[in-house]
């Protein structure tokens, strides 16, 4: 019965009368026919084909869809019984189905293995013996030991052989050896120029307080000291004279600031009556000889036949 007909709102009812009693068989039939509908559709709507004895649900149109619900021509029950029950449908029962089918060539083989192909295992009888120790080798069979022929390795200390439990027979004495936190020396320790060329003996002495760094240093045959800077504070040559940044060579600077020599003072010398030598004055000088500083005392004299108190 697919006879729907779009009544318009001016029409009387008296004048519709057919028109309505013919769309209501037309929804109490749900559209049946031996054709699906063509006008007037709407989505959700059921059509049950009688040519077909099945059931169908518009889902869709342009184009039109009609989908499937229900073949009528059997009982439903044995519809229903070709289903799976959800109730059954858990991991244990799609195990078993599957293992009923499972095999080489049935396509259910895993691929990978915690993320590699099975060509990057080696198989069960595959071994390197040719190349690296067995299984079931020792260390004493090995080859080499981190790339290395034992020939690399030492096996006496100071030419006596290890033992029969392979150890050194002479013990390396570290007493001899300053420890580095700290210790005491009561030997000579010497700092020799190393090869790099311009490289000279010098010690470094942190002041942690300061956070300067001074040094104690040999260089050309002068020792001293450098400042923060690496450049020379102080320094003696080897032969004892002495030389500072803010002064130069201490000795020119000692006889450059005190006068060379003391002025002079009148010396009279009493009851010169007759011919000699008179005292006229006397001095006193600065003789600097490199390992120590002397004084003397100058006289100047002259002649005299005179009275001269």
């Amino acid at each position: 019965m697919q006879n729907f007909t779009d009544i318009p709102s001016s029409r009387t009812l008296s004048d519709s009368l057919i028109e309505i009693l013919n769309n209501d068989k037309t929804a109490i039939s749900c559209n049946s026919g031996t054709t699906f509908p063509t006008t007037n559709l709407q989505i959700g709507m059921l059509c049950y084909r009688t040519d077909q004895l099945k059931l169908y649900q518009l889902i869709g149109t342009n184009p039109d869809n009609w989908r499937f619900i229900l073949d009528l021509s059997s009982g439903i029950d044995a519809q229903f019984a070709a289903k799976l029950n959800a109730a059954a449908y858990t991991a244990a029962d799609v195990l078993a189905k599957l293992l009923t089918v499972d095999g080489s060539g049935t396509g259910l083989d895993a691929d990978l293995l915690d993320g590699q192909h099975a060509s990057a295992f080696a198989a069960a009888g595959h071994n390197h013996n040719t190349a690296y120790l067995g299984i079931s080798a020792k260390a004493a069979d090995a080859e080499k030991l981190d790339g290395y022929d034992s020939t690399a390795f030492v096996r006496s200390v100071n030419g006596a052989g290890p033992d029969a439990s392979g150890n050194a027979t002479v013990n390396v004495d570290l007493s001899s050896r300053v420890a580095k936190s700290g210790d005491t020396m009561t030997g000579r320790l010497t700092l020799p120029s190393q090869t790099v060329v311009g490289v000279s003996p010098q010690i470094d002495f942190q002041d942690t307080d300061q956070g300067t760094t001074r040094y104690l240093h040999v260089n050309n045959n002068l020792m001293g000291f450098l400042n923060t800077g690496g450049g020379w504070d102080m320094y003696a040559n080897n032969s004892g004279q002495v030389w500072a940044a803010n002064y130069g060579w201490l000795h020119d600077f000692f006889f450059s600031q005190i006068a060379n020599c003391e002025g002079q003072t009148g010396a009279i010398n009493e009851n010169c009556y007759g011919g000699g030598n008179i005292l006229n004055g006397s001095r006193l000088e600065l003789i600097d000889e490199g390992y120590r500083v002397r004084i003397r005392r100058i006289g100047t004299y002259s002649n005299c036949n005179c009275n001269c108190k």
